[in-house]
């Protein structure tokens, strides 16, 4: 697998798949949800008009990517984690694959 695959099976399993879970769990109602957090959540959005919940969305959509570019970042080793010695990197059947991961996904989701 090539890095492009690579970020682009990210994109779709990270943000897109995961986006699509949130849309679902913010359409259930509060009291249907268990955890305290998730019950303060659903009230949040069901106060919202249609504008606010859709910058909701946008803003969850935008911490996902923002994650998984540092943590691309920190494989492709631009990123330092503090605390942490010694290389970091990913590795895909066997071969590496980084040094340009998080280029590659922030430029993917800048062309949406």
């Amino acid at each position: 697998m090539n890095a492009e695959r690579f970020v682009q099976a990210l994109q779709d399993a990270v943000v897109r798949d995961n986006l699509a879970v949130y849309a679902n769990l913010f359409s259930m109602p509060p009291e249907k949800a268990v955890d305290p957090h998730w019950v303060r959540a659903l009230s949040l959005f069901q106060n919202l008009d249609d504008a606010g919940k859709a910058t909701l969305m946008d803003i969850v959509c935008q911490v996902m990517v923002e994650t998984t570019a540092n943590l691309l970042g920190i494989a492709d080793g631009c990123c330092p984690v503090a605390g942490v010695k010694g290389s970091v990197g990913l590795v895909v059947n066997g071969r590496p694959i980084g040094g340009e991961l998080q280029e590659l996904f922030l430029e993917l989701n800048e062309a949406g």
